[in-house]
């Protein structure tokens, strides 16, 4: 049983109707899609094949190879599918594979499967939502998002749930007003061909990029494992669809076990090292992420004297408002103002950080955001250029709390910005994942990124270790802890070095896999060539 992912080159047709965001790249002008998700539902499929331990395959219309019994097909219509591309499909579901199609509806008639049109929610704040068999609703995809509305449907075909809108006191799940929409299953199947209503694959991929907002919706599912969930319940969907055998082996990524933690160190201004001794003395490798600032010396010579940790490199994503810190300062408020640094991080910014710490004797496999500030897309763009560049780049940890700053926004506003809550991951997904290009029709970066909890107390340690979502066999869960708070009251009363022990016993205790992040990156890359 193989999982193809069907990568399409999209014309500039199929943007025209969504607004376009254009900035300056890092080789390249860019047009990145605004809305709907365009251009990262494939990436979106990828991804939540990825977490259920498959090995999705990326393919085209001319490189899909003959379908094998059981093997199926995720296909993301971004517009209306031209005829070259069901010519391509059909045959595939003739030749016994399975079909799993999102996106844009116009087209499904030509797959079976009835006559559709696309709408969108009446109120614009409105999710859309699932309503399965249970009667309960589950939101899957942000706001104003589209949906497709069935005129007419062959009598061989079968429907499940139905989608609704979710609004009124919307982060509320017992007191939103669900709505259903007359004419809009949650998936219609016509033998071994599956629609899944609501663009749900680029909607997932939003919100794990930061495109959309997830905070709004975190009561509707396990804040901690929010996007773990959303997986296990469109597997669940597809699987009473009849097109997604979830009995069969799925080899995951390869020398990890169930569980494995990732023990990160961000060091900041820092030359506090009693976590690095404490792992030392325990045998625990763990990533140690080096700021290009005045203790570079300091920790290139500390860690290389212990050659079983990982240097990350530590880049920064902010500078010193030196204005706004000398106002603070004369009202006897001694904490320094960070602005957004744009220039170092957006176009070839990125790039120079890493030529810098690289001519510093940082490591470089992989890179750790410094600051609060995520500037979206260019972000992505940059990292992209990176990865192509420098070819031992593994991958990014970025996407933990942060301020995500979007279209261009340099400061936090109600539509523009997304500021993540203590102590919430805001991109909850517990297994390295992969980034989409939407400027470059949807095309996946190279390298990995993953989510963190930043100084972490033993007992939540020990209710996510206790936690299980269906379907899924593996997780991978970073824990990052400060050294400059390791003896400060800043997140504990007695400094935080105490509870980081605390937590290194506990896994100890259950026997629980502690790996660098940069072996967890090689591990995964493996697994997915």
């Amino acid at each position: 049983m193989t999982m193809y992912v069907l990568q399409r080159s999209e014309s500039r047709s199929a943007h025209e109707t969504t607004a376009l965001y254009s900035f300056r790249g890092a080789n390249s002008f860019c047009e990145w899609p605004r809305e709907q998700g365009t251009g990262l539902g494939a990436c979106g499929m990828w991804n939540f094949l990825w977490r259920l331990g498959f090995r999705p395959q990326n393919v085209t219309t001319a490189t899909l190879p003959e379908a094998a019994h059981g093997d199926v097909l995720f296909a993301q219509l971004d517009a209306v599918a031209p005829d070259d591309a069901l010519a391509t499909i059909r045959p595939w579901i003739a030749r016994g594979g399975a079909l799993v199609v999102s996106g844009r509806p116009e087209g499904l008639a030509q797959l079976g499967c009835g006559t559709w049109r696309t709408v969108r929610p009446d109120h614009p704040y409105e999710a859309l939502a699932y309503v399965r068999k249970d009667g309960r609703a589950q939101v899957m995809a942000p706001p104003s998002w589209m949906l497709g509305q069935c005129a007419a449907a062959p009598a061989e075909t079968r429907r499940i749930g139905q989608v609704a809108t979710v609004g009124g006191e919307r982060q509320t799940p017992g007191r939103a007003l669900v709505t259903p929409v007359p004419d809009a299953p949650a998936a219609i199947i016509n033998g071994r061909a599956c629609f899944l209503n609501g663009n749900v694959f680029a909607a997932f991929q939003a919100w794990l990029q930061g495109q959309e907002d997830l905070r709004p919706w975190f009561a509707w599912r396990h804040r901690l494992f929010w996007l773990d969930e959303w997986v296990s319940d469109i597997a669940d969907l597809l699987s009473e669809a009849g097109v997604l055998d979830l009995g069969r082996p799925r080899p995951g990524i390869q020398f990890l076990g169930s569980t494995t933690i990732v023990l990160r160190h961000d060091l900041d201004y820092s030359r506090d090292t009693t976590y690095l001794d404490e792992e030392s003395r325990r045998g625990i490798a763990a990533t140690h992420a080096v700021l290009d600032d005045k203790n570079v010396a300091f920790w290139v010579e500390r860690l290389a004297a212990a050659p079983s940790q990982e240097m990350g490199f530590h880049y920064s994503t902010g500078v010193r408002d030196w204005r706004a810190t000398a106002r603070r300062y004369l009202k006897g408020d001694r904490h320094s103002v960070w602005k957004v640094w744009r220039s170092g991080v957006a176009g070839l910014g990125l790039d120079r950080q890493v030529r810098r710490a690289r001519s510093k004797g940082i490591a470089v496999a992989t890179l750790h955001r410094h600051l609060p500030f995520v500037i979206y897309p260019e972000w992505i763009d940059a990292l992209d250029a990176v990865l192509s560049a420098h070819d031992d780049v593994r991958g990014s940890s970025s996407l933990y709390r942060t301020q995500v700053l979007m279209w261009g926004s340099d400061r936090v506003d109600a539509f523009s910005a997304a500021i993540g809550e203590w102590p919430d991951s805001q991109f909850p997904l517990w297994l390295p994942f992969r980034l989409a290009h939407a400027a470059k029709h949807g095309r996946l970066l190279r390298g990995w990124e993953s989510t963190s909890l930043m100084e972490t107390e033993p007992e939540l340690v020990a209710q996510m270790l206790d936690y299980r979502v269906p379907h899924l066999t593996q997780r991978v869960i970073t824990l990052g802890f400060h050294p400059a708070h390791a003896n400060k009251p800043t997140f504990n009363r007695g400094g935080s070095a105490r509870q980081f022990n605390e937590v290194i016993s506990l896994l100890a205790e259950r026997h629980v896999d502690i790996r660098p992040l940069s072996e967890v990156y090689r591990l995964a890359s493996q697994a997915a060539a």
